[in-house]
C-alpha cells in the first residue's frame, strides 16, 4: 500500500469503478480524474454523506454506498474555489482533524428560467433530496464501515479496472480511421464542446456586484461574474460544500487543475477550423494504419503503439525517419487518448525522446552550422526537437489520472526530469546571422541571390527558434502542474513536488536566460501594439507564462529576487489593464484567469496591490 500511495494522486476502488463504467458513456469514463468520500452542504442537501467524482467537465455526486450519478456542477460554470481552514463542528476526533473543506461557488442557471423564485428548481438535478442523507451522531459513527464497504484504495496497482474504448470510435480498418490530418495539431476536443462565441459570452458583460466581502483564502481561484440575466434564465450564484474526509485529500488541486485544462480546452476550440459534420477530428494517414481490419478498435490502437514504439526504438534510425514516427504518434496520441495510457505504462518512449533531445541540445551534432549546408541542417534538428516537445507536453496534459505516469518521472531519483529541464532551458546554437560583406553592391543596397537565400535561412531559424522557446515553455508549465499535483498534502522532503522542481531550475545556469526569453516573450504579447487581440494559442501561452512566473515568485525566492531585480520597470509600465482587455477578449474562457495572474504577479514584483480591471468586473 505503501508503494500505491506514492505512485497514485487519488485511491482506486475496483468496485466503484463498475459503477462508474455502469453510469457514463466510455469516453467520458475514460477521463474520470479522481473520486472521493465527502460529506455535502448545499441549499438543498445539509450534511448528505456521498462521493464526489471529478471528470475533465463536470463535478457528479453520488450517494454512499453508490446508486445513481448526478452532476453537480459544471465546470463552465464554476467562478471560484476556496480551501476553507476549519473543523467542522458535525464530526469530532480523527475524522474532524482529517476533514478539508472544499467551498465552491458556481452559476446555476437552471434555478429559473421563466421568473425568479425563492424556491430552487424541480429541474435542477445537481442533489437529490429523496436520498439526503443526514450525518448525525450515529451516522458519524458509522463512517469508517460505510468508507469500507467499497474498499476504496484496495487496488494494489493503482490502474483503472477495464481500459474501455468510446464507443463513438469508428470502426474498421486502422487505414480508414486514420485519414485526415486537423491543422496545426491542434489539440483535438470532443464533439460535446460548443464554440464559444461572442453572442455566447455575451453574458459577461454587464456584471453582478456582490455585497459580500471578498473571501482570502490560499491560491484562490476567481473568474469574472456572467450576467444574472441570461435571455429568459435567470442565472443564481450558488455554493456548495464539500468536506473530503479523505487524509490529505487532493481534490482541491485537481478541481484547480481540472478547470485550467478546462479553460485551456475551450480556448484552443475557437481556434479549429475543420470540423466534420459530426464535429469529429480525424487523423493523418500514417503507414502503420492499413492491414489491420478485423480486430477491435482498442488492439488496433494497441498494435499501432506497439510497431511505433519499436520503430522509434531502432537506433539505426535517421532523422528525416524519426520525424515521421514521432509526428505519426503525436498525430494518433491528438485524436485517442487512450494512447496516453500505452506511452506512460512504461517509460521507454519516453526516455527514448529526452535522448534524441540530448543528441541536437544545446549543440547540434553537424560540425559547421554556420555555411549553407550547416544552417538548412540545424533547421531540420529544430523542427524535429519542436514536435518532440510538443509531443512530450501533449503526452503530459491531463494524465494525472494515470498512477504510472508518476512512477516513470520518479524513476532513477528524477533523472530524466532533470534532463528534459535541462534541454528545454537551455540557450541551443545557432549560426551566426548572416551579415553581407561590405562592398560598393552591398552600400547600394544590391544582394545577390545567395545573400537573398542565406537572410531568409536566418528568418527561419529565428522562427523555429521562438517556437523552440514557446513548446519549452509548455512543457514547464506541465511540468510545475504536476509538481504541484505531488507537492499537495504531502511533507516537504517528499520527491519531485514544486520545491524540488524549483531547486532543479535554481541549480541550472540557463534558468536566468530562459527566464529572460519567457518573460520578453510575454510582454511583447501584452504591451501595446498595433495588433489588437491575440489568437487563441498566443493567449493560453501568456497564461502559461505568467503561470510559470507565479509559481517562480511563490516557491524560489533567488528566481523571484531576478525577475524582480530585472523587469520591475517592464512590469510597471508595459502591462495596462485597457490593453489587456483589448489583448485578451472576454469571450476568450482564458481570458480572465489569465489577467489574474498578470495581476498576481504584478503585485509581487512591484510589492503593492494591483488592480488590473474595476473591482466589480470580479466576484466579491
Amino acid at each position: 500500500m505503501a508503494r500505491f500511495e506514492s505512485d497514485s494522486l487519488t485511491k482506486r476502488s475496483s468496485k466503484f469503478e463498475n459503477f462508474l463504467k455502469k453510469n457514463l458513456d466510455e469516453s467520458t469514463y475514460e477521463r474520470i480524474r479522481a473520486y472521493e468520500p465527502c460529506i455535502v452542504c448545499s441549499h438543498r442537501e445539509q450534511k448528505a454523506f456521498k462521493y464526489v467524482v471529478l471528470s475533465d467537465e463536470c463535478l457528479y455526486l453520488t450517494e454512499n454506498p453508490p446508486k445513481t450519478l448526478s452532476t453537480a456542477v459544471k465546470l463552465e460554470n464554476l467562478f471560484e474555489i476556496d480551501l476553507i481552514d476549519d473543523l467542522p463542528d458535525f464530526l469530532s476526533g480523527q475524522e474532524q482533524r482529517n476533514t478539508t473543506h472544499i467551498q465552491i461557488n458556481y452559476w446555476d442557471e437552471t434555478v429559473a428560467k421563466v421568473k425568479p423564485s425563492s424556491r430552487p428548481s424541480s429541474q435542477n438535478s445537481m442533489h437529490q433530496e429523496d436520498t439526503d442523507q443526514e450525518v448525525t451522531s450515529s451516522s458519524v459513527d458509522k463512517l469508517s464501515a460505510a468508507r469500507s464497504k467499497l474498499d476504496l484504495g484496495d487496488d494494489s496497482d493503482g490502474e483503472v479496472v477495464s481500459d474501455p474504448m468510446s464507443k463513438s470510435m469508428p470502426e474498421g480498418s486502422l487505414k480508414s480511421m486514420l485519414k485526415q490530418s486537423h491543422p496545426n495539431g491542434r489539440h483535438p476536443l470532443k464533439s460535446t464542446f460548443k464554440k464559444v462565441t461572442i453572442q455566447d459570452q455575451s453574458r459577461i458583460g454587464n456584471k453582478h456586484v456582490s455585497s459580500k466581502p471578498e473571501h482570502k483564502t490560499d491560491n484562490n481561484l476567481s473568474v469574472p461574474t456572467p450576467d444574472q440575466q441570461v435571455g429568459s434564465k435567470v442565472s443564481k450564484r450558488m455554493t456548495l460544500h464539500l468536506y473530503m474526509l479523505v487524509p490529505d485529500s487532493k481534490m482541491l488541486v485537481l478541481i484547480r487543475s481540472a478547470v485550467n485544462n478546462f479553460l485551456i480546452r475551450s480556448t484552443l476550440y475557437i481556434d479549429s477550423e475543420e470540423l466534420t459534420q459530426d464535429g469529429a477530428l480525424y487523423l493523418q494517414k500514417g503507414k502503420h494504419s492499413s492491414d489491420l481490419g478485423g480486430k477491435t478498435l482498442s488492439v488496433k490502437i494497441d498494435m499501432l503503439f506497439s510497431t511505433l514504439t519499436k520503430e522509434l526504438m531502432d537506433p539505426g534510425n535517421t532523422m528525416e525517419q524519426t520525424f515521421e514516427l514521432v509526428q505519426e504518434l503525436k498525430t494518433a496520441t491528438e485524436k485517442y487518448f487512450h494512447l496516453k495510457r500505452l506511452f506512460w505504462k512504461s517509460g521507454d518512449i519516453f526516455a527514448k525522446l529526452v535522448s534524441i533531445l540530448k543528441v541536437y541540445l544545446p549543440k547540434s551534432p553537424h560540425a559547421n552550422i554556420n555555411n549553407d549546408l550547416g544552417r538548412a541542417q540545424r533547421a531540420d534538428e529544430f523542427e524535429l526537437i519542436i514536435l518532440i516537445i510538443q509531443t512530450i507536453g501533449l503526452m503530459f496534459r491531463e494524465t494525472e489520472i494515470f498512477p504510472s505516469r508518476l512512477r516513470v518521472l520518479r524513476s532513477g531519483s528524477g533523472r530524466l526530469i532533470q534532463d528534459l529541464i535541462e534541454v528545454i532551458t537551455c540557450f541551443p546554437s545557432l549560426p551566426v546571422k548572416y551579415v553581407p560583406p561590405t562592398s560598393k553592391a552591398s552600400k547600394l543596397l544590391m544582394q545577390t541571390e545567395a545573400d537573398k537565400w542565406k537572410c531568409l535561412a536566418d528568418m527561419e531559424i529565428h522562427e523555429l527558434f521562438v517556437e523552440f522557446t514557446s513548446a519549452s515553455t509548455s512543457v514547464l508549465f506541465e511540468l510545475l502542474v504536476i509538481a504541484q499535483q505531488s507537492h499537495w498534502g504531502r511533507s516537504e522532503n517528499s520527491f519531485f513536488n514544486v520545491n524540488w522542481l524549483m531547486n532543479v531550475l535554481e541549480n541550472l545556469n540557463t534558468t536566468n536566460k530562459f527566464l529572460e526569453r519567457i518573460i520578453g516573450q510575454a510582454m511583447r504579447f501584452v504591451q501595446p501594439s498595433k495588433k489588437v487581440e491575440l489568437s487563441p494559442q498566443e493567449a493560453i501561452l501568456v497564461f502559461q507564462e505568467f503561470y510559470i512566473q507565479h509559481a517562480i515568485m511563490v516557491y524560489s525566492p533567488p528566481l523571484a529576487s531576478f525577475i524582480s531585480n530585472n523587469y520591475t520597470e517592464e512590469f510597471k509600465y508595459y502591462i495596462q489593464g485597457p490593453v489587456l482587455q483589448e489583448k485578451l477578449p472576454e469571450f476568450y474562457p482564458i481570458s480572465m484567469r489569465t489577467i489574474l495572474l498578470i495581476q498576481e504577479v504584478m503585485s509581487q514584483v512591484l510589492q503593492k496591490k494591483v488592480q488590473l480591471l474595476p473591482e466589480k468586473r470580479f466576484i466579491q
